[in-house]
């Protein structure tokens, strides 16, 4: 498991679920409320993997990982959950370099097994790499 996780949710209870569940196989996790308190924390936190929400309430999650890549200078682990099924959307998050979808609702042990999966489990780079859809 990535030693350092940053989930961004706009949803208090699910995030504090997920940061405990997470904990307890993580160095260390965070969480943040949206895009702007998750930019905020790349100042003094640089995460190994990002469990990323898709319907922020301030920038989606698509333009959120955008940024955070750009700000860390490095692709990050992504596992982006959102109640959102829509190809476009997979093909979005596969262009950006995304290699995990988790549809809401789901299981955080699911979520932690695809944290748990090396980035390059797929054979190739991460712009190549299959989504995985958990339903």
């Amino acid at each position: 498991m990535a030693h350092r996780i940053l989930i961004v949710e706009d949803g208090n209870v699910l995030a504090k679920n997920m940061k405990r569940y997470l904990d307890r196989g993580a160095g260390e996790v965070r969480t943040a409320g949206d895009a702007a308190q998750a930019f905020q924390m790349l100042d003094t936190f640089a995460p190994d993997a990002l469990v990323l929400d898709y319907g922020l309430p301030d920038v989606d999650g698509l333009r959120t990982y955008a940024e955070i890549v750009r700000r860390q200078a490095r692709k990050i682990d992504c596992v982006m959950i959102t109640g959102d099924s829509t190809e476009q959307l997979a093909q979005d998050a596969r262009d950006l370099g995304i290699q995990h979808i988790v549809h809401k609702p789901f299981r955080i042990a699911d979520l932690q097994r695809l944290l748990d999966a090396p980035a390059d489990a797929g054979g190739g780079s991460a712009s190549e790499a299959e989504l995985v859809c958990v339903r």
